[in-house]
Parts: structure tokens; sequence; C-alpha cells
């Protein structure tokens, strides 16, 4: 069961050691911390001779006692070199992050809000003034027409005509001061 334990202990600290600093090569995995990952290939010895097995179980339980003790050094040794999972000030910088970020696509956001709100009412402007002078030209073409109609219909001289001052003036002959003549 101990060696079960070691060897998940051990398998999981030679993980995040890895994932830590993959470019360092951890002093821990050494050829005796690998030979502990890999299963083990040995033969336990037969029931048929149980002096042995008394005398290899005892120096099995002494070896990874040993064995133990020195995987816990090496993790205790190694233990600073682990990055900690879910530091309170990592977890202040991700908030920041986030804050920030959150805070440009708000601002992105209404600068397109406010482009549009502009683009409508140059669009709408544009109409109107399309429409004012639509309606001035309108105005002039019915103005003009009415006055060419007004021409067609009449004639100037025709109906004002021109009276010259010499036929309102009376004969020369009954002008009291001749003398002038």
């Amino acid at each position: 069961m101990m060696k079960v334990v070691c060897r998940i202990l051990l398998a999981s600290y030679v993980f995040f050691a890895a994932v830590a600093a993959p470019t360092r090569r951890s002093p821990s995995t050494s050829s005796s911390t690998r030979a502990l990952l890999q299963p083990s290939n040995r033969q336990e010895p037969a029931s048929s001779q149980p002096a042995e097995s008394t005398e290899s179980s005892t120096s099995n339980s002494s070896g990874s006692e040993e064995l133990a003790s020195k995987m816990e050094k090496d993790l205790e040794m190694n233990f600073n070199k682990i990055a900690p999972f879910g530091k309170e000030d990592t977890a202040q910088e991700l908030q920041d992050h986030a804050s920030k970020t959150q805070d440009v696509l708000v601002d992105a956001v209404e600068n397109a809000e406010v482009a549009e709100i502009k683009r409508a009412v140059f669009r709408a402007l544009t109409r109107l003034r399309a429409a004012t002078i639509k309606e001035f030209d309108t105005i002039a073409r019915l103005q003009t027409q009415s006055i060419d109609a007004y021409n067609d219909a009449h004639h100037y001289r025709g109906e004002n005509p021109l009276t010259h001052l010499h036929e309102d003036e009376p004969p020369v002959e009954t002008d009291k001061l001749k003398s002038f003549h």
C-alpha cells in the first residue's frame, strides 16, 4: 500500500515539476525514481520457500521504508519548485485583466453605437435636404409655369395701351403763351 501511495505522489510530483519548468530537468528524476515509476518486473518469491519470503518481506518493508523516506526528502526539497495552484494574487491579476478587457469591449461597443447614430443622423439629414430641395424646386417650377400661363393668356401691350403725351395736350394755337413758340 505504501509503495502505491509513494508511486502516485512521485508521479504527480514529476508531472507538476515538468509542467512548472519544462526546460529544466528536475534533480529528483534520477534513475532510482524513474525505476519507481516503471512497473516492477521482479518476481515475488514462491510460497514454497517460507524462510526466504519472510526475509525478503522484512527486507522489502525496510527497503520500502527507506525508499519512502528518501522520496519524502526529495518531495520536501523540490516542493518549492512546484508552482502553486490557485494563488490569490494570480486570481486578482486575472480578474483585473478580465475587467480591463471588458472595459475595452464596452468602449468599442459604445464607439460603434456612436458611429451608427452619427451615420443614421447624417443619412436622415441628407434625405431631408434632398426632400427640401425637391420641394423648393417644385415650388419654383410651379411659379414659373404660372407666370408662363399668365403671359400666354394676356398680352400686356394689348391690355395696357400706350398713351402718348401729345395726345392729351391742347393744340398749340390755344396755348396762352404764344410768345414762346
